[in-house]
């Protein structure tokens, strides 16, 4: 398998957003209405369709400098708005819809679609939710795999930091993160196994194409998995968040921890972890956020999710490796020690039943408005 070679540390990032109808507050199966719109763009490569119709998704070029992408960010954010209003339509961040069931998704009319559909039944209805992937450049495949490796034991910190899907099938799911649980019911769901390099990997990627149910990386839905056309490895287990600012300072963040892999700051220890513990603190990520207590693979101890991401902070800002994405980075800290996307959307759904009383759709547009309004502002704190 040929890894196209990137250049180090550039990132890039995908975001899916969420198209809802911003009258009823329902998912709207309305991708393809901005379709004919976006192909007729300079810059409609930016854009694709997903799996279901209530998906659009926004893919960032590839990047140097944080604030570089924002600014390309924010304007793709506002090309799909700007088509959204006219439709009665919001675009919108969070990981998951509110009234998401999986028999109320549409597939897309693609081959993509027709292909999942036919190996996976119902389930990429299911998992018709909202995910950030970042990308991180490599200059070699084992160079990709040692990143990914780092990347992967940071995945617990990565979902607290990121949670926003407290919601599903018009209930409260318990969970800050219900998203990240979707993946574990596939077959090459869940963390990417640690591996020694590129050679290691094919052997792995040979055994899981030999099923038949992955023909090509897209069927592997790892945490972190290689993207050998790009030249890079992926992450894949963020929520989208409510705020384009959050998701640049999370790329940004993530980032910065894969150049702390490579100049050796970020260290795994070659005894293994005790058999449950990463497992355990996934799960615990996904249940309580940043309120976790979360394993740390590096030091082989437990601590808080939020003490963990101040740690890295800390070594960031000391590190040549933040450059000029330090200000995002630390925007992000200070986001995070107060406020999470999952509180932010149960507030908003308290407050929007408290003001619109026993109307479900009056509540539900409400919210959904409330939520949209945080897309193009800055992270609160």
């Amino acid at each position: 398998m040929q890894f196209s070679k990137s250049d180090d540390l550039t990132f890039g990032m995908e975001l899916e957003f969420q198209i809802v109808n911003d009258r009823t507050g329902l998912l709207s199966p309305s991708s393809l209405e901005f379709w004919d719109a976006l192909e007729q763009r300079t810059d409609a490569s930016r854009f694709s369709l997903e799996a279901t119709l209530a998906t659009i998704e926004l893919n960032s070029s590839v990047h140097t400098d944080a604030s570089e992408m924002l600014e390309e960010v924010t304007g793709l954010t506002n090309t799909l708005t700007t088509l959204a209003t006219p439709k009665n339509l919001l675009i919108r961040g969070g990981g998951t819809q509110l009234t998401q069931f999986w028999n109320d998704r549409v597939f897309a009319p693609t081959a993509r679609a027709e292909l999942l559909s036919q190996k996976f039944g119902f389930l990429p209805k299911r998992f018709s939710t909202y995910g950030m992937h970042v990308h991180i450049g490599a200059s070699s495949a084992d160079r990709a795999i040692a990143i990914g490796n780092g990347l992967q034991a940071l995945v617990p910190l990565f979902i607290a930091m990121s949670a926003a899907s407290p919601f599903l099938q018009m209930s409260d799911t318990g969970f800050c993160a219900s998203r990240p649980l979707e993946p574990l019911i596939y077959p090459f769901g869940g963390p990417m196994p640690r591996m020694k390099g590129w050679s290691e990997f094919e052997d792995l990627a040979d055994e899981m194409f030999s099923t038949k149910l992955a023909t090509s990386l897209k069927d592997v839905y790892w945490d972190v998995r290689p993207k050998p056309e790009f030249g890079t490895i992926e992450v894949r287990v963020f929520d989208t968040p409510i705020s384009i600012y959050k998701a640049v300072a999370m790329a940004a963040f993530t980032r910065a921890c894969a150049a702390l892999v490579l100049e050796g700051k970020l260290v795994l220890p070659d005894a293994a972890s005790p058999p449950t513990a990463e497992r355990v603190s996934r799960f615990l990520a996904c249940r309580d956020g940043l309120d976790a207590q979360l394993f740390d693979p590096f030091g082989q101890t437990w601590l808080s999710a939020r003490d963990w991401l101040n740690s890295l902070c800390d070594v960031i800002a000391e590190s040549p490796v933040g450059g000029p994405d330090l200000h995002h980075i630390a925007a992000l800290q200070k986001h995070c020690a107060r406020v999470q996307d999952c509180q932010l959307m149960r507030d908003a759904w308290r407050d929007s039943q408290a003001l619109c009383g026993k109307e479900a759709e009056d509540v539900l547009a409400h919210y959904s408005k409330a939520i949209s309004g945080h897309l193009l502002a800055p992270m609160r704190s």
